[in-house]
């Protein structure tokens, strides 16, 4: 309880009197207004420009006792700028990536001292958080393992993950998976049309592939070179009921598909940083009028359409003709970092 001025008025005027002190920014939002028998008490703040609103509208003030009002914070600074200096709070992170019970967070080096304070206020924000992990760095080697740290939280870095009906259960530590991409595996997943038979050259832990394998009537041979991955990727097959649709393959999409019998009617290449030396080999394996979904890395502002001419560049070198379908920036990975897609159809 906190004592503080009160405007008292009749409850017949209790809204036309909250609104004006809202307008006049009077009202104490962190406060509770009460009722008193035929009245409603306001607690308000700034008295010098309170006295001449109760002169011109006839209020009357009181003090009384107001109970604290709970807002629950909005984000890592809400709750945090009570604790981290405020010369700092430039440098609080904003984006979280939840990946189930497991939240990851990029904290700059500024902050490095408050990591755990950080791990927690995630924590209050979303009460179903396990575990809050740091992001140390990139993706490193081709399995794309990325450098993590515990920073509040449980010690395990399995979890199971949901998103779009599907589940995946997967460990941060062992697999490359960005929950940011959800838009983009619906996207591929709606345009997919039934009867397709679907290359997911990277499949990772299956997103892809099991999205489209539960929306549409298809079948898809799921590749991917990450033993743990792969372990994964077959556990997550059986897990949502597409073995039927899905066959996962343990290897190296250039080496599984060196001497590929079988066409495919879309090819999907999430391998940003390296999909561009797979090319060749998608473009064998699909068969005319097949599509291919590209995915690729940028670097600077004009990164969509410099990225485009790398694609036509490298579809030069081979003996395809290809049309470019539809070009655009997925999501930005770090500053001036971005992710793009680049849907081609093969013509001949």
């Amino acid at each position: 309880m906190e004592e503080r001025l009160a405007v008292r008025v009749l409850k017949s005027r209790a809204e036309e009197v909250r609104n004006l002190l809202k307008k006049l920014n009077l009202l104490d939002r962190n406060l509770k207004p009460k009722i008193e028998g035929d009245y409603v008490l306001f607690p308000v703040r700034n008295v010098e420009i309170l006295e001449k609103t109760l002169s011109e509208y006839s209020l009357e003030t009181v003090y009384t006792l107001f109970e604290k009002r709970f807002r629950k914070p909005r984000s890592i600074k809400d709750v945090l700028k009570e604790i981290v200096p405020e010369n700092l709070h430039v440098y609080i992170p904003s984006s979280i990536d939840l990946v189930g019970s497991i939240a990851l967070v990029d904290v700059p080096e500024e902050l490095k001292d408050y990591s755990g304070e950080i791990g927690r206020a995630i924590v209050k924000l979303y009460p179903k958080v396990k575990t809050v992990l740091s992001k140390e760095g990139g993706t490193v080697g081709d399995y794309r393992i990325r450098m993590l740290r515990k920073i509040f939280g449980e010690d395990s870095t399995e979890t199971v993950y949901r998103e779009h009906g599907c589940l995946f259960k997967l460990d941060l530590s062992k697999v490359f998976f960005n929950p940011r991409m959800s838009g983009e595996r619906i996207r591929i997943a709606s345009i997919t049309r039934d009867g397709e038979y679907v290359l997911d050259m990277f499949a990772g832990v299956g997103p892809f592939s099991i999205i489209i394998a539960k929306k549409k009537m298809v079948k898809v041979k799921a590749v991917e070179i990450n033993p743990d991955a792969y372990r994964y990727l077959v556990e997550n097959i059986k897990l949502n009921n597409v073995s039927d649709k899905v066959t996962p393959v343990l290897g190296d999409a250039g080496k599984v598909l060196e001497n590929e019998k079988e066409i495919y009617d879309r090819v999907i290449m999430d391998l940003p940083f390296k999909s561009l030396e797979y090319l060749d080999i998608a473009l064998k394996v699909v068969k005319k009028n097949g599509v291919i979904h590209l995915y690729t890395i940028g670097e600077d502002e004009d990164t969509l359409e410099k990225n485009v001419e790398k694609v036509q560049d490298k579809i030069r070198e081979m003996d395809h003709n290809v049309e470019i379908l539809s070009k655009r920036i997925v999501l930005e990975t770090a500053p001036r970092k971005f992710i793009i897609v680049v849907d081609l159809k093969k013509i001949s």
